[in-house]
């Protein structure tokens, strides 16, 4: 099997996944596509630098996120978590919640932010952060409490 077609079978069923992630930092479904397209060519590109295809999630996903903030920052935009993300999971349970939990999330800086959407809105296990982040494990861990006390303490 040839780079692209591995690549190519890698890729499968992961461009959605890709897609929820750029566009809670792009805020805008035409500029979250041209990130995972800018993302997918740059991993294509880069594919033969990665040693351990078992690592082929964290590593195009961290693409992403790099490719996203690269462009955020070319256009000077505040990273944040998308709105509609927090209404679609917490919407039946308290709508002042989500409002002031949203709220919250605003006084959040953008490390704080991005641990918040890896960890609760993406799923990853602490491990994938922190291989994502290029951390290890008890720092993602003191992050994360550090970043909930935060939200707690500004919720209460």
């Amino acid at each position: 099997m040839n780079k692209n077609e591995l690549f190519k079978k890698l890729m499968q069923n992961r461009e959605k996944d890709l897609y929820k992630i750029a566009y809670s930092y792009m805020k805008n479904e035409n500029d979250a596509m041209d990130v995972v397209q800018d993302t997918l060519l740059k991993g294509l590109e880069k594919f033969d630098y990665l040693e351990k295809k078992e690592y082929f999630d964290t590593w195009i996903i961290r693409i992403l996120i790099n490719t996203c903030k690269d462009t955020l920052k070319k256009r000077k935009m505040n990273l944040t978590i998308d709105d509609q993300d927090f209404t679609l999971t917490l919407q039946e349970k308290d709508t002042e919640g989500v409002i002031d939990l949203i709220k919250t999330l605003d006084l959040l800086n953008d490390e704080e932010r991005e641990l918040i959407n890896l960890k609760y809105f993406q799923n990853k296990k602490l491990s994938e952060i922190s291989e994502i982040k290029g951390v290890k494990i008890g720092t993602v861990k003191s992050r994360l409490s550090r970043t909930l006390d935060k939200l707690k303490e500004n919720l209460a």
